[in-house]
């Protein structure tokens, strides 16, 4: 019994060997020559295919799909600029790459200035010779004018052309007393008045008239590490004029033009030169950011001085004039609130101060000594404060 159960087992094994060598296929020729195809591959292949090369089916849209996957041999031509990046590509390691910001901007509003002070030179006394109305007696009045900006902003660099000009403006001031009022002239009585004419005054009136006008042009760069702070340079010529008039009248009714008289002197600076500055803007609110600036020019002024002192029916006593070139200095401080109503347009209101050194003033020109007056050639310093409302646009 044991024998014949292993022969048995030996005889199935024997059986099974026979059978997996008649069912297993044979690449030989004996299939007809015809190679069976390899097994679809996993990864895309970087040689030429195993079998024949599949040309490209044509259709309406010039090209179709083809069995995949694709190799290097296969894929469709493509024009060259279609693949190929731009030299001025921005690279790996390229720091915030980005477009230059470019455009052009303007500024239009209303700008208004006030002289601080007068210097308190007497204009009238008593019979003693007390003054009793001097030169500060005047109150100069608000000076409104235009300011205007036109620019073109590069990245955070800017290239403006901006100015202001404020018109003539009269402030006035006077005294009435009949009988009581003397001018302080000197030196005797001129050709074409009456004796006694700066006597016994009826009335008396001062009036100071002042322009200016102001036009720059400047570079302005905006830090990059610190974008709140811009760096102003620039070229800068300001117009600045002044008048005085002391007109007399008296003695008595004060109607006789004879006994009238106009003092009339006007001074001219023309300034030139370079100048620096520096702004500061920060946001306080959402919407709203405050801006301070601060300005210095180096100029030479070119100066020019006119008197004249004249009848009350026209007749010119004296004229005299004297031109000349000093040095003069600007100082100008702004502050201002800015509301950004809309990405490209803001409201900017503020307020002005502006010093000016070196200047030729009317008031320094006023001799009592009317027989023989001397064209003073005195500078001084002029200080103006006032307010100031512009519209930004952005384009």
């Amino acid at each position: 019994m044991r024998h014949s159960r292993v022969l048995a087992v030996l005889a199935a094994s024997g059986l099974l060997a026979i059978a997996g060598q008649v069912m297993a296929q044979s690449p030989s020729g004996d299939s007809g020559g015809v190679v069976l195809p390899e097994p679809v591959p996993a990864a895309p292949s970087f040689g030429p295919p195993p079998g024949p090369v599949y040309p490209l089916p044509t259709g309406p849209m010039g090209g179709g799909l083809v069995p995949g996957p694709i190799s290097p041999y296969s894929t469709p031509s493509v024009p060259l600029e279609a693949v190929t990046l731009p030299s001025n590509s921005p690279g790996a390691f390229v720091e915030n790459p980005f477009l230059p910001e470019k455009h052009i901007f303007m500024h239009i509003g209303a700008y208004a200035l006030q002289l601080g002070s007068v210097a308190p030179i007497p204009v009238s006394t008593d019979a003693a010779g007390v003054p009793n109305y001097t030169y500060d007696g005047i109150s100069p009045r608000m000076n409104w004018g235009f300011i205007g900006t036109l620019g073109c902003l590069v990245d955070n660099q800017q290239f403006e052309v901006t100015g202001f000009y404020l018109p003539e403006m009269t402030s006035r001031g006077g005294v009435a007393a009949p009988g009581s009022l003397n001018a302080p002239f000197t030196g005797g009585i001129p050709i074409g008045l009456t004796a006694g004419f700066a006597s016994g005054l009826a009335y008396e009136t001062i009036s100071q008239s002042v322009t200016m006008g102001n036009l720059e042009g400047n570079y302005r760069l905006t830090g990059l590490a610190h974008r709140e702070f811009e760096l102003i340079l620039g070229v800068r010529y300001f117009d600045f004029q002044e008048g005085t008039t002391i007109f007399t009248s008296g003695p008595g009714a004060g109607n006789d033009p004879l006994l009238q008289t106009n003092y009339l002197t006007n001074t001219y600076n023309r300034m030139l030169g370079p100048q620096i500055g520096v702004e500061y803007s920060t946001r306080i609110l959402h919407g709203f950011s405050f801006t301070s600036e601060a300005k210095t020019a180096f100029m030479a002024n070119f100066m020019e001085r006119d008197m004249a002192f004249n009848r009350g029916d026209g007749f010119n006593i004296f004229t005299r004039n004297r031109t000349n070139t000093g040095y003069a200095q600007l100082f100008q401080l702004g502050f201002n609130l800015e509301w950004n109503l809309l990405e490209r347009f803001k409201i900017r209101g503020g307020y002005n101060l502006l010093w000016l050194v070196g200047v030729a003033q009317s008031a320094d020109l006023v001799d009592y000594n009317i027989v023989d007056p001397t064209v003073s050639n005195k500078t001084g310093s002029s200080f103006f404060q006032g307010p100031s409302i512009e519209f930004h646009f952005l384009f």
